[in-house]
């Protein structure tokens, strides 16, 4: 009986997100008498969360491997930004798209530098960093939305495949494969679960952990400028404005979908359904007609609820 009870309650451990998600789900159906229930509106949580997804899941290379960076939502309004203020310069939106992720990903490089080469813990330094890039954003843009971008990029954050399914959440879906892949099938996935376990443990056994470090850096900071030029294509602009809370929502989604705020553990699947989460929640609360500052209490309660469930499992762990 001991045995049963012990594996039935692993078991919800590991499932605690699917059943956030499938009681949200009840109760907004519910509560929304119907109208949460239909395929548009299904189509649009997770086509709206599909810019947040894809940023996620670069940030979960990084949360994997023991660090957390809060700079999230600078660097993916910065990459919007310099790719339209590239192009307004007379340069080709290609090259302009291709230096835009070039900027997120050397800025997520310098954090990874400084915290390495200064033996400082990466939440501090990546605060300070997005501070610095949200200035540099505005800065370029001149504190204003930059518009007049090609109609030719619309396709990536605004086209449709068949004309019914958002092309940004089957990139979404597409990458979330490609990460599940790296995590579970390649070296690179072993050896950011062993430095997230203990970076003592992973340099005695072989493991160059800076290289790691640097590698999850590089991969994180283009699936977040991915993301970025995702949100300026949906938006057709570039805004240094646009990140506004992803940074908190990116965290709050791979803690729903089960990957360690210490590194070591987590799944691809997990971080889907931890946005769709995070999604559920924003769009129910809309048709419920709540505002923002509501929806942030229920954010907020949601990432407490994540980091209280994460510090309870390594608890549990740690015992076994």
């Amino acid at each position: 009986m001991k045995t049963f009870l012990s594996k039935a309650g692993g078991l919800l451990r590991k499932s605690t997100a699917q059943l956030i998600l499938v009681a949200l789900v009840i109760f907004f159906g519910i509560e929304c008498k119907g109208t949460f229930f239909t395929l548009n509106n299904l189509i649009s949580i997770v086509r709206q969360v599909s810019t947040m997804g894809i940023a996620a899941l670069g940030i979960s290379f990084l949360m994997i491997s023991g660090n957390l960076d809060f700079s999230t939502g600078q660097v993916y309004a910065l990459v919007g930004t310099m790719t339209a203020w590239l192009y307004s310069l007379g340069l080709h939106i290609v090259p302009a798209m291709l230096l835009g992720l070039l900027s997120g990903i050397a800025i997520f490089c310098l954090t990874c530098w400084i915290s390495s080469r200064f033996n400082i813990n990466r939440l501090v330094i990546s605060m300070a960093v997005g501070t610095a890039v949200s200035g540099l954003a505005c800065i370029i843009a001149q504190n204003k939305t930059l518009y007049g971008l090609p109609d030719s990029i619309k396709w990536l954050g605004q086209g449709y495949l068949f004309d019914v399914i958002p092309i940004s959440m089957v990139l979404f879906f597409v990458l979330a494969l490609l990460v599940a892949f790296v995590l579970k099938k390649t070296y690179l996935g072993r050896y950011l679960f062993a430095v997230g376990g203990s970076e003592d443990v992973a340099r005695l056994s072989g493991i160059n952990v800076n290289r790691i470090k640097y590698i999850a850096s590089i991969i994180a900071g283009l699936l977040v400028g991915v993301a970025g030029l995702v949100c300026m294509s949906r938006t057709f602009s570039g805004s240094p404005f646009a990140g506004g809370s992803l940074s908190s929502d990116v965290i709050s989604a791979a803690l729903l979908g089960g990957v360690s705020v210490t590194g070591g553990t987590g799944k691809t699947s997990g971080i889907v359904t931890g946005v769709i989460i995070i999604g559920t929640l924003s769009v129910g609360l809309n048709m419920m007609g709540l505002n923002s500052n509501s929806q942030d209490i229920f954010k907020g309660a949601m990432m407490m609820i994540a980091v209280v469930i994460d510090s309870t499992s390594k608890k549990r762990s740690a015992k076994s």
